[in-house]
């Protein structure tokens, strides 16, 4: 079996390769000329180089391919990365899409991401909730929502498309570092990481790669599922006792002298009573909540559930190793 990964040089991407390569697939990664390719260093995996946005390319990449795994994406907070987002994450998605059409691939598994599932009235949400577009959504989640609307459509028509939207994940080779790798590198430098006031699922990367080959193998064309960890829905309190187990690191205000925290204490106050100064400024959409109900995936997928507190002393183990820390 020969499989195509488009953003294989990535966190989740490279896991996924590594996941492929160990079930005994052929892998061919589609990367740029200027991707960074340190998380493919000594894999057996064939380069194809090219871009989302240039079909040529993506025909040649796909030629001979019985598997499509299009987890390459574009990600930025700033006004000016939403032109790019959409033609990456829509345009790219569509383009790959009718490249996969093209070249008859057997199966096709469509990374989209938690923040699409949008937020369910009554419990956790499921993989039948779904972000409602609007004013308030980022740039990124609703370039990434009408990707997946796209490959749900590409289904609907016919393509062999299945879905996964990954939680929070967490482990090695998290060379960006993502969102969920600052939150690790700044607990443990003794920052306050930023956090879903509601809270988020965490999930080991390892885990999330080999959801991708099980969607691919077990899941229904059409479906989407979500990536995440039964026990992995953490407030920043549980997040915090949870690097503490992982680490051996006591919280960041925890660490601090007694005297700094009275008086960062008494400047909370006083910015609540209206003193000079104002609210931080928040950059970009900062969702509520990244919770969320992984039982589809682990009943029917047989999706892995490694320990968190495994995944979290993995992830800071590479980034002490890789100069992070």
């Amino acid at each position: 079996m020969r499989a195509l990964v488009t953003g294989g040089n990535g966190f989740v991407g490279s896991a996924v390769v590594r996941a492929l390569l160990g079930a005994g697939y052929d892998v061919v990664c589609l990367v740029r000329p200027t991707s960074n390719l340190r998380n493919l260093d000594g894999l057996e995996v064939a380069l194809a180089v090219g871009d989302l946005t240039d079909e040529a390319s993506l025909d040649s990449a796909m030629a001979g391919c019985d598997e499509l795994y299009h987890v390459a994406a574009h990600y930025g907070t700033r006004p000016d990365d939403a032109q790019t987002m959409h033609r990456v994450n829509v345009d790219g998605t569509r383009n790959v899409l009718n490249a996969a059409r093209k070249a008859g691939v057997s199966r096709i598994v469509q990374t989209s991401t938690i923040g699409t599932v949008g937020r369910a009235e009554n419990g956790l949400p499921t993989e039948s909730d779904w972000l409602e577009d609007g004013p308030g959504i980022s740039a990124y989640a609703r370039t990434k929502l009408i990707g997946e609307k796209l490959a749900l459509q590409a289904a609907a028509d016919g393509l062999p498309v299945v879905v996964v939207n990954p939680c929070a994940p967490v482990g090695a080779r998290d060379i960006g570092p993502s969102s969920t790798g600052k939150r690790l590198i700044d607990y443990v430098q003794g920052r306050v990481p930023s956090f879903a006031a509601g809270g988020i699922n965490f999930c080991a990367v390892e885990d999330v790669a080999q959801g991708h080959l099980l969607a691919a193998q077990r899941g229904r064309i059409g479906q989407r599922y979500i990536l995440g960890n039964s026990d992995g829905n953490l407030l920043l309190s549980d997040f915090y006792s949870l690097m503490h187990q992982a680490t051996g690191l006591r919280p960041p205000g925890e660490r601090q002298p007694a005297m700094l925290r009275l008086a960062k204490s008494a400047a909370r106050k006083l910015l609540r009573r209206g003193g000079r100064g104002g609210p931080p400024a928040q950059s970009g959409f900062q969702p509520a909540a990244l919770t969320a109900d992984p039982a589809l995936a682990i009943t029917e997928l047989g999706l892995p559930q490694t320990p968190l507190e495994q995944a979290f002393r993995e992830a800071v183990d590479w980034f002490k190793r890789s100069g992070y820390l």
